[in-house]
Order: structure tokens, then C-alpha cells, then sequence
């Protein structure tokens, strides 16, 4: 089916699913979302507060709480959750359905996170029930893709310090997910997406089965749910770019040579080029500065900061001429089958039995199952930079016009390096497969004694994971047939000429071709206990209390491909990193309780006021013994104002992962050189550190890292990118965090139709993190080497920074930049949240009878700041309003001023109709943050509509349908890099349809 019919068909379908909606509605209101009670069992007198052990009569959190009704999550037209809370203001773009196309060996492909205020996924501590779940990544972060999505209520939300409710990882805030608890009946539903350009589809269907039994004593329900994703390409939409204007990766099928600092004469390569009739060009010093492409056809051609001369090759995607410089050009390398959208393939198994064994004493028995499959597809291996191959002079492929230019270097007979895309084996494709089950079980009572209550439950999990690795080439097989004597006939068919876009016999593809698998464990286990329950009373109400005592056990285990893991310390597959077997283990005991105090009562201007206190003890096998605390305090003033706030203090212990996983390297984007912005490679000629007022400063700072002399007046790294190096670190210390809100809630006083169904909250809050555990970026470490923000005015070379990077002392590229694991700095992350809410019911204005009712509800943020100070000591940068600096890679690197979500729903019967206005403010660039001079472009204020109806049908059937991005807005641009936009934070598949059914026997 072509594009066109398949979103041709879509349309019409909407089209008439949505003329159905208002066509079959009926007289019933539907009832109004209650927006202080969350869903609870009515026979229960009293609700668990999330971000509080202490149950109480009534619904009152210290803390901001943003909760997400089931709805909410149906109506983003996504079939996982992350899309549904990374779309609202208190949430940055995260690892998600845009995780598509992982080169390196990474550890969370195919993952999807959620990242509180911008301070990463680690830190945002996911709950199922108020429990713990099984963390799917060795840095202890949560898969939102092992949510059983089918049995969710609502999730709530808190922002802000917890770890004394909750323990380590609490330090942006909690994520509970309220699952249907007493269910009865069958539930069946269905729900088929596609985007405008027929692609990117997206499939599920769920049945839920539950019911009583042993007279009502107990309540079974099983969940079962598979989900179908498909990629949506970037090929298929006009703004993104494949044939780049600007230089970029210079790695090309046909081939080129890197001299470094054995160059030949100029002479011997316009001889050459004067047989295919070209003009002269200039060198330096008498030498060639450029690089030698080959063609198919053995000749060669020029490029990389010269002319390029007889490229005779086809211009493709692949390979296409740019201008570099004055009077230079270069090919890059282009690759148009990248995705926007990984596949997913995911099969959940959700089981719950509660049963009364007394009047007083009940207990339960859940589990989960997950398995799910997902494929990223990139680029095919690219022999470069680190990775560059090395080559005989005595090769037998050489051509004899090829040899004529390396005899002329001061070294005839030394070998060269050379790059290549291997085309020829087709793209990398990464699979990763999670095996996830988790079985939590336990008792609780009544103590007997007032109201007390216990509860004591335990949880066995573990989270397994594959990533195979295909479309390798091997550095050992390449380097037999490069060296061989006959070109490597010996080994295959035909031998392997490097030299053009040549394809070799099937035998030799083969011959090249690697496949990896590694494998990752993860287990946890928990006992928790706990007591709580009124105290005594005080005049102005009843002390409560909650106390109780946790076990956690953490461990992880690590294994590598052997080709990864070479005898010599090598790794045999090009493009990915040297790993070894890692693992270890953490334990923690845990003591905790919490005191709510009524201080006074029924006095003017205070209905109540409570003290809320916490304290959490922590013994931790890895950092010793830590301190959590908490002080709240929650006002009524009166039936319609309330205030709220506190303090909290938090940690983070560093996880399994980031104590002991294996050393390894990763491609890590630097950008692109320009004359006037801050990325890319300082030493390279075309930058602005090269180009600038201590360009002499610079060049002499690249000369002592290793940039050889013969080339430091024509260095050109050639590439946006670097492999970095990164591991676990052992030594690690603790993350503390200090955790200040203030805020208020009204509720209207009025009784006037317009205005009695209108709510206001608005919340200021800060976070700072200290000794914050984290990768130092090496992209800034470049910046700041450089004396970017003042961070080595003396240009030393033993500065920090600069001890970070290490050259090629022959062609000056950076071989393994480190991205050290540290305790760095501190994280200082400051707003404002508002919410409104506003009902208006059309009958009671004089509309009409049954004129229906219209719903009204905006959440805002306002980022005050977003100050980041990688090293203690170091400048401190205000990252509020701009875009480009995560404080991690799983963190999201938008930070805008102001973010909000707007919702108007009309609703007439059974059936409703909303539209949703998602914003998000423009943004400057980080650079200009660090380098107030830097022309690194940000990007534009963003707005994007959604429009969503749902309708009840006869026989228990309801039917919903939406269309996100409804105008089809693009992605904006992020920095000077065509095509590079952020699928994090923006909208990169375009216009989406959706229909979904939901069936209740």
C-alpha cells in the first residue's frame, strides 16, 4: 500500500469514526473527574497518600502531586506510557520510542524513561502500588515498558526530595502507578495508530479477567496485553536531510586515505591529477595537506580541505561534495535510512490475588511478566577515527597512480590508514531483548489496638537482557586480508580490494562479517515491614505515625561477545569498544518513620495545621550509613484556600551500575567546527578556537596534546564525533539533595455557575543535588580545555579537562577521550508549576438542557534555573531557557522557560470531543550559555494540537479516536546541524492517527 492511499484511508476513518461519535451519543452526563479524591475502594475509610507512609481519613499531600487519569494516557495515541508523561510541564524528553539507532554496546536499547525535571531517569524513583519495581538498567533506572498499561487507574506524581517515604533514587521525585484494584468482568481493547506518511504504526491489544470469589473474601484479576510498534522513517519527510551543506562525516563506501603526519609532496599528487587533466593545487611546506579518495574505477580523486578533483563515482546519499572552506571541499557520507521510531514487539502477563484469610488479616499474591523485543537499525560499520583501518604500501590493489603518491613520502614504505563505510554488510542492527518478571507477595492487619495496621510484604525480580549485535566487520579478518600478499585470496573468493565502491564475492563479505551477543542480569529482592496508625489526640485532632524497616539486595552481572573481549585487551569488531565481564552486588537495611502532628484547629484563617516529620536511616554495603529527613506543613485556611510545603532532604546512592559496570566506549556527538560557534574539535583549523583571538594559544595547547607539527596548520578531524570512554567507578559517594516547595490550592468560593467548578494550584519548588554521581561530557571537557568560560586561561595542558584527551600522535585525532564516572558538582533546578482546572456546566449557564458541559485544564511550568557545575570549584552555568546540555544522556537536554499542556473537552452524554494545545518556549543554544559570542543556533517557541473523541456505544462498547499533531508540525532544528532535531522533546513523526476499542463484558 502506498503512502499516500494507507493515510488516505486513515483520514477517512477518523473522519468517520468521529462523525459516529456525536452521531450515537446519549442522555447520561458524564460524571466530572474528581480532582482531589484519587480512585480508592469506597469501603475503605482511609487512603495511602503517595509520598507518605501514613494512611488518614482524607486525601491531603504535603507535597505537589500532578496526577494522570487513564484517559490522559489513552488520548496521547501512544501505546506506551513515556509518551503520555514526557508531554507534561514537570517531565523532560527522555530514552523512548526515538532510542532507534544505538552503534556502541549500550546497556538500555530500547528502553523508555522518565526524567523529573530534567535531572534524569536515576533519579526518578518508579513505583507500581507504592512498591518497589525491578530496575532494567545497571544505573538503576525503571523501564517504563515493563507498566502493565492495561490495569492503570491513574499516576500520580511527585515532584521534589522523597527518599524518607521511599528510600534512594527519589531525588527529583516519584512516579506511582495506581493499578485497578477489586476488578469484576472482561475487559477487551484494541488500538491501531499510523502516521500521515504511512508509517511508524503501532498496534495493541489487552484482556483483562477478574472476579471474586470464596464469597467475596478474595478478588483475582489477569492481565494480558501485546503491543506492535513499527519504525517511521526519516527518509519519508522532507525536513530531514541527507545531503547536508555543510562538512560532516567524511566516511565514504569508495574509501579515503589519511596521511597524518607521513604526507606526500604536493608534486607527485598534481602529477598524478595532471594525467586526468586538472589544474594544479597548493599544498604546505611542499606537501599534500588533503586526503585520497578512490574511485570505482581505481582512479583517485581529491578532498577533505583541498579541491575536489575527479570524483567520478555517482554523487548519492553516501557520498556527495560539500564545501568545507575557501577554496575547500570535501565528500561526506549520508545515511537516509535512519528511524524515528524503534520497533517494539512486547507481550505482558499481569496477575493479582487478594484474599481476607480473617476479618482482620489479609494478604496478596502478584506478579508480572514481561518480554519484549526491540530493533535499532544504523548506519553500516564505519572504519574511522579510532577505528581507521591500517593498510601495507605492498598492498596488491594499489594502484600504480596511488603508488606513485606514497612513494613520495618521507617514509615510502610505511603504511597508511585508511576509512571506509562497509556498505557492503549491510546496516548495524542492533536487537535488544528483556526478560522481565517480578512476584510480590504479603500480609497486612489490624493490629487490634485503636486503628493500628501492619503490613509486611516481600518481592523476588529479575530484569535479563540480550543485545545482539549484526553487521560487524572484523579487525582481525580485515587486517589478514589487507596485509595478504595475494589480497587475501587465500581466505576468500576473489580477494578484497578496499580501493572504490567495490563489491567482493559473497565469500568475503562473509569472511568480514561479525555477529555479538552480550547478556546482562539484574535481580532484586525485598522484605519490608511497617506499622502505622493513630497515636493519641491533641487538641487540634490525632497524632499518627508510621514506622517499619526494609531489606534490598541488588546485584548485576555482565557479559561480553568474546570478540569483545579479546585475550590481547582489543576488541575484534570495529566500532565497538574493548568490554569486560563486570558485576557486583549492594545490599541496604533500612529503618524509617513518620509523625503527623495536628498543631492547631478551628481558629480564624486555620481550619487545621499540620506538621508532617520523616526520618530515614540507611545502611548501604557500598557508601555506609546515610540520613534522609523530611519537615512538611499543611494549611486550610479555609473551605477553599490550602497551603502546602516543607523540606526535604534526599540521597541517591549510586547504583550497581554505575559502581561496577565495565569500561567501555560509546560515539559521543561534538558538533561540527565553525568560525564563530563552540563545537566541534578545537584544534581543528576550521573552528573558531583556531580562528580566534588565541588561535596561537590553541595551536600550541594541540601541539602538546598531540596534534604532529607537519599538520597542525591543516588539521581537520573530519567527523562530529569521538569514542568516548566510560565505566564504573567503585569509589563512589552518595548524592544529597535539599528539597524546598512552598505552595497553595484554591478551590472557588462561588456558587455562580461560571465559577464554582474552577481549582488553582500553584507550587514554587528547588532542587539541589550535590556531589551529583554523573559522566563529566567530553564535549564540554573539549570547551573547557580550551578556555571556554574562563576554565584554563592559561591554556595548560596538565589543566583538568585537558588530562581528559589523548591524540593520535600521528594524525592528531582523539583516540578514547574519557568521560570519567564521578561525584561532580552540584545541580540547582528552581520553577513554578500551576495547574487550573475549570468546569462549566452549559445547563446550568442557560444554554440549554442537556447542552452538555465544558472541561478546562492547564498545567504550566516555569523553569526559574537550571545551574549545572560539573567539578567542585568550577564556573557554575544557568542552562534555564536553553537547549543542548543534558546533565546526562538519558536526561533531556531541553530546559525552556515556560512548558505547558492545555486541555478543552466538550462532553454531551456518553460522548466527548477535546482538542489539546502542547507548548513549549523557544530556547537558546547551550553554547551561547558557556560562550555568549557563539552563534550556535537554538531553536523556536513550539505549539502542536491534538484533537480526541471518545464515545459509548451500546452493548458496554466504547470507542476512541485522535489525531496528534493535527497541522503536522515540523520538528525545529537544534544547533547548526541540518536535520538534527530533538526526538526526546519534539514531535519528529508528524501527524498521527488513532482508533482505539474498549469492550466490557
Amino acid at each position: 500500500m502506498n503512502r499516500f492511499t494507507g493515510s488516505r484511508r486513515t483520514m477517512l476513518l477518523c473522519g468517520s469514526a468521529f462523525a459516529t461519535l456525536f452521531a450515537q451519543t446519549a442522555h447520561a452526563q458524564v460524571e466530572a473527574p474528581d480532582t482531589e479524591e484519587p480512585s480508592a475502594n469506597a469501603s475503605s475509610p482511609e487512603i495511602v497518600v503517595t509520598g507518605s507512609r501514613i494512611a488518614r481519613p482524607d486525601y491531603q499531600a504535603n507535597s505537589p502531586i500532578v496526577s494522570v487519569g487513564e484517559e490522559a494516557i489513552e488520548n496521547s495515541g501512544q501505546v506506551t506510557v513515556e509518551r503520555a508523561l514526557a508531554q507534561l510541564p514537570q517531565f523532560t524528553g527522555s530514552f523512548g520510542q526515538s532510542n532507534t539507532r544505538s552503534t556502541s554496546t549500550s546497556l538500555n536499547g530500547g528502553q523508555a524513561y522518565a526524567s523529573l525535571r530534567g535531572l534524569g531517569s536515576k533519579r526518578t524513583l518508579l513505583l507500581l502500588d507504592g512498591r518497589r519495581m525491578q530496575p532494567s538498567n545497571p544505573d538503576g533506572s525503571v523501564d517504563l515498558n515493563i507498566i502493565p498499561e492495561a490495569l492503570i487507574e491513574n499516576v500520580e506524581v511527585i515532584t521534589g526530595g522523597a527518599s524518607t517515604t521511599y528510600g534512594s533514587d527519589a531525588t527529583a521525585g516519584v512516579v506511582n502507578f495506581r493499578l485497578k484494584r477489586d476488578f469484576k468482568g472482561l475487559t477487551v481493547g484494541t488500538q491501531y495508530g499510523i502516521s500521515d506518511y504511512g508509517d511508524g504504526d503501532s498496534f495493541r491489544i489487552n484482556g483483562t479477567l477478574g472476579g471474586n470469589f470464596a464469597d467475596g473474601r478474595g478478588n483475582a484479576v489477569l492481565s494480558v496485553d501485546y503491543t506492535k510498534r513499527w519504525r517511521a522513517l526519516e527518509g519519508d519527510r522532507d525536513y530531514y536531510f541527507f545531503r547536508r551543506t555543510t562538512p560532516g562525516l567524511a566516511t565514504i563506501p569508495q574509501g579515503n586515505t589519511i596521511f597524518g603526519a607521513n604526507r606526500p609532496t604536493i608534486d607527485a599528487v598534481n602529477s598524478v591529477f595532471a594525467g586526468y587533466g586538472f589544474d594544479p593545487i597548493s599544498g604546505s611546506d611542499g606537501f599534500y595537506t588533503g586526503q585520497i579518495g578512490f574511485n570505482t574505477d581505481q582512479t583517485l580523486f581529491t578532498t577533505s580541505g583541498v579541491p575536489v578533483q575527479n570524483f567520478r563515482d555517482p554523487e548519492t546519499d553516501e557520498a556527495y561534495i560539500v564545501d568545507s572552506g575557501p577554496n575547500s571541499q570535501q565528500i561526506n557520507y549520508g545515511y537516509a535510512d535512519g528511524a524515528l521510531q524503534a520497533d517494539l514487539e512486547r507481550y505482558t502477563v499481569f496477575g493479582n490475588v487478594d484474599y481476607e484469610l480473617t476479618d482482620s488479616i489479609r494478604s496478596f499474591l502478584q506478579f508480572s511478566y514481561v518480554n519484549y523485543e526491540s530493533v535499532a537499525t544504523g548506519n553500516p560499520t564505519l572504519a574511522s577515527n579510532v577505528y581507521g583501518l591500517s593498510v601495507p604500501a605492498s598492498n596488491p590493489f594499489i594502484s600504480n597512480d596511488f603508488a606513485s603518491i606514497l612513494a613520495s613520502r618521507p617514509d615510502p614504505t610505511g603504511d597508511f590508514t585508511f576509512y571506509k563505510a562497509f556498505n557492503i554488510l549491510g546496516p548495524r542492527v542492533q536487537t535488544y531483548t528483556y526478560d522481565v518478571y517480578q512476584i510480590t507477595g504479603g500480609f497486612s492487619g489490624d493490629l487490634g489496638i485503636g486503628d493500628l495496621t501492619w503490613d509486611v510484604y516481600g518481592s523476588v525480580s529479575r530484569a535479563k537482557f540480550e543485545n545482539e549485535q549484526t553487521g560487524g566487520a572484523s579487525d582481525s579478518a580485515l587486517a589478514r586480508l589487507l596485509y595478504s600478499p595475494t589480497g587475501g585470496t587465500e581466505y576468500c573468493e576473489g580477494g578484497f580490494n578496499p580501493f572504490g565502491n567495490v563489491t567482493p564475492s559473497q565469500e568475503c563479505v562473509d569472511y568480514i562479517y561479525r555477529r555479538t551477543l552480550n547478556t546482562n542480569e539484574l535481580k532484586q529482592r525485598i522484605v519490608e515491614g511497617s506499622v502505622q496508625g493513630g497515636l493519641f489526640d491533641m487538641p487540634a485532632g490525632q497524632v499518627r505515625f508510621a514506622m517499619g524497616a526494609d531489606y534490598r539486595y541488588n546485584s548485576y552481572n555482565f557479559e561480553p561477545d568474546a570478540q569483545l573481549n579479546q585475550p590481547d585487551g582489543t576488541s575484534d569488531v570495529l566500532g565497538f569498544s574493548v568490554l569486560r565481564p563486570a558485576g557486583g552486588s549492594v545490599d541496604t537495611t533500612e529503618f524509617f518513620a513518620e509523625l503527623l502532628v495536628p498543631l492547631l484547629e478551628d481558629i480564624p484563617l486555620v481550619q487545621h495545621l499540620d506538621l508532617d516529620l520523616g526520618y530515614r536511616y540507611s545502611d548501604y554495603s557500598s557508601v555506609g550509613g546515610v540520613h534522609t529527613y523530611k519537615a512538611d506543613v499543611d494549611w486550610q485556611a479555609t473551605d477553599w484556600l490550602r497551603f502546602r510545603g516543607g523540606y526535604n532532604r534526599a540521597i541517591r546512592a549510586p547504583s550497581v551500575g554505575e559502581l561496577y559496570a565495565p569500561v567501555s566506549t560509546g560515539s559521543v556527538g561534538i558538533g561540527n567546527p565553525t568560525p564563530t560557534g563552540s563545537e566541534g574539535d578545537p584544534c581543528d583549523v576550521r573552528s573558531s578556537y583556531r580562528q580566534g583571538p588565541n588561535g596561537d594559544d590553541v595551536a600550541a595547547l594541540c601541539l602538546a596534546q598531540g596534534v604532529p607539527d607537519a599538520l597542525i596548520n591543516s588539521y581537520q578531524l573530519g567527523t562530529a564525533q569521538v569514542f568516548a570512554l566510560t565505566g564504573g567507578n567503585p569509589d563512589l559517594q552518595e548524592e544529597k539533595a535539599d528539597t524546598f516547595s512552598f505552595g497553595g490550592v484554591i478551590r472557588s468560593p462561588f456558587y455562580s455557575p461560571m465559577l464554582s467548578g474552577l481549582s488553582l494550584s500553584v507550587d514554587w519548588y528547588k532542587i539541589k543535588v550535590k556531589d551529583a554521581v554523573g559522566p563529566l561530557s567530553i564535549a564540554q571537557g573539549f570547551q573547557f580545555c580550551f578556555n571556554q568560560g574562563g576554565n584554563n586561561p592559561n591554556f595548560d595542558p596538565d589543566n583538568y579537562y585537558c588530562s581528559l584527551i589523548e591524540r593520535n600522535p600521528d594524525s592528531g585525532v582523539p583516540l578514547n577521550p574519557v568521560q570519567p564516572l564521578l561525584n561532580l558538582g552540584q545541580f540547582s533546578v528552581s520553577g513554578i508549576d500551576v495547574q487550573l482546572d475549570w468546569q462549566l456546566d452549559l445547563e446550568e449557564l442557560g444554554v440549554g438542557a442537556n447542552s452538555g458541559r465544558i472541561d478546562i485544564n492547564t498545567a504550566v511550568s516555569y523553569l526559574d534555573s537550571f545551574e549545572i557545575q560539573d567539578l567542585p570549584g568550577a564556573t557554575t552555568y544557568d542552562y534555564a531557557g536553553s537547549i543542548g546540555k543534558a546533565i546526562e544522556s538519558n536526561a533531556g537536554s531541553a530546559h525552556p522557560t515556560w512548558k505547558s499542556v492545555t486541555s478543552l473537552t466538550y462532553s454531551l452524554g456518553q460522548a466527548s470531543l477535546g482538542l489539546r494545545w502542547r507548548f513549549i518556549d523557544s530556547m537558546k543554544s547551550s553554547s551561547q550559555v558557556v560562550n555568549p559570542n557563539s552563534t550556535t543556533r537554538g531553536v523556536e517557541a513550539y505549539h502542536i494540537f491534538d484533537l480526541n473523541g471518545r464515545v459509548m456505544l451500546p452493548a458496554e462498547t466504547e470507542m476512541r479516536v485522535g489525531i496528534t499533531n493535527l497541522f503536522n508540525r515540523k520538528p525545529p532544528q537544534v544547533g547548526n546541524t541540518q536535520g538534527n532535531y530533538d526526538a526526546q522533546n519534539y514531535d519528529v513523526l508528524g501527524r498521527y492517527f488513532f482508533v482505539g476499542l474498549k469492550k466490557s463484558f
